[in-house]
């Protein structure tokens, strides 16, 4: 027994639930083999189904998805590395078009392809880091798949022939600049919130954005947000954008909007902070809480009671990006929005494009028979604005009409 389990620790074994060889296996075979393509896949929000259907059905969940892998991939080595994480690892043989082609069919057939279990239909969408051509194809791999989920995408690729100005190396290094800028930001109060109008209502209307000050220049939150959040700031800059907004809408007859990512409502200082501030400055009823599809946010009860508590108090529900990633209307019911921001990336392109015009189409066909309203993001031109308009969309924001200015520099009607 003892011989087996030494075995086992330095060859690996065969995983007892998916049947796939194991991570030590896989370490052995990346080693010792001549595979030029690797592929990384993780499920969205796996942990939130063993949260909501017990370990059990979660397991199964794992057994059904493995399966699913190894169908598309017959002709690679696919291995589960623990948890939701699975490897496919391709040689020379097969064409890197070939491969990429799978990739790319695999992430739509999981998006949008149910689980069937209990009754329930159960989306299992994908994230994936592929790393082609690299000496060290795992390290490479593992960056790719980090970088989708830090910038939001569902598919990321490194190929060694087109290197990326991104790597493992340089990116380390940006954290420890970005951690320091962040902390002496928050110590000095350089974080500031900006508002854009959004147009098409009798009562004015803003989103609230926050900037970083640096070294006299105005930061985009693109720039250090998921700095923020691997130093486990990005706490603090919720906190300060919840006492800034409410703190200047709190006497002004204006609507106004904050965004909430899953982790702010999973967390429940940041949540009674934004409530305490709700009733110190009496705002619920001006309120709109936006908050960012994806992350399989709809499947938390924590936050479907947030959401339910907010509406009582008068808050307004905003789904945000709507149009992009695994968009589902079922998502908007289940969230009780109120509004539905159509994703720039639809609209910007809305006035020339017969496919992003028919999908707006349909959003805003849905939400009038639904009593929901819609946003326009991203709307830059008149041309733009007219197309919107002709479709029925009820409100707009954009560049047409402002940028996000400070606080002290808006015009309140």
């Amino acid at each position: 027994m003892r011989k087996e389990l030494k075995y086992e620790l330095r060859y690996g074994r065969i995983h007892p639930l998916t049947e796939l060889p194991d991570r030590q296996r896989f370490v052995n075979t990346l080693a010792n083999s001549t595979a030029n393509k690797l592929a990384l896949l993780n499920v969205n929000g796996f942990w939130n189904f063993n949260h909501s259907f017990g370990y059990e059905v979660g397991d199964q969940i794992l057994k059904i998805i493995s399966q699913r892998i190894q169908r598309r991939f017959s002709r690679a080595v696919v291995f589960h590395l623990g948890a939701d994480l699975f490897a496919i690892l391709a040689g020379k043989e097969i064409e890197q078009a070939h491969f990429l082609q799978n990739i790319e069919s695999c992430l739509w057939y999981f998006g949008y392809s149910p689980i069937e279990m209990e009754n329930e239909k159960i989306y299992a969408p994908l994230r994936i880091g592929v790393a082609i051509g690299y000496d060290d194809l795992f390290l490479n791999a593992e960056f790719a798949i980090k970088q989708a989920k830090r910038i939001g995408k569902d598919l990321m690729i490194y190929d060694a022939k087109n290197p990326s100005l991104c790597n493992p190396q340089s990116n380390a290094k940006a954290d420890l600049t970005w951690e320091n800028t962040i902390r002496e930001a928050l110590k000095k109060d350089r974080f500031e919130v900006f508002a854009q109008s959004i147009e098409g209502g009798k009562i004015q209307k803003f989103e609230c954005l926050v900037r970083l000050r640096h070294e006299g220049r105005i930061i985009s939150p693109y720039l250090f947000l998921e700095h923020a959040k691997r130093a486990n700031l990005y706490a603090n800059i919720t906190k300060i954008v919840i006492q800034k907004s409410f703190a200047f809408f709190a006497d002004k007859r204006a609507e106004f909007s904050i965004n909430l990512s899953l982790s702010d409502i999973l967390d429940q200082s940041r949540v009674d902070f934004l409530l305490e501030k709700m009733y110190e400055h009496n705002v619920s009823e001006h309120l709109t809480i936006e908050i960012t599809e994806g992350e399989g946010i709809e499947n938390h009860p924590e936050v479907i009671s947030f959401l339910t508590l907010l509406k009582s108090q008068g808050v307004k529900i905003a789904i945000d990006d709507f149009g992009t990633g695994y968009s589902n209307f079922e998502y908007l019911v289940k969230l009780q929005a109120d509004f539905i921001k159509i994703d720039g990336s639809l609209i910007k392109t809305i006035n020339k494009n017969a496919t992003h015009k028919a999908v707006v189409e349909a959003i805003v066909t849905f939400a009038q028979k639904v009593g929901m309203q819609t946003i326009a993001e991203f709307v830059a031109s008149e041309d733009i604005y007219l197309t919107c308009k002709e479709l029925g969309i009820d409100y707009f924001q954009g560049y047409l009409w402002s940028e996000p200015t400070p606080f002290e520099s808006l015009v309140l009607h």
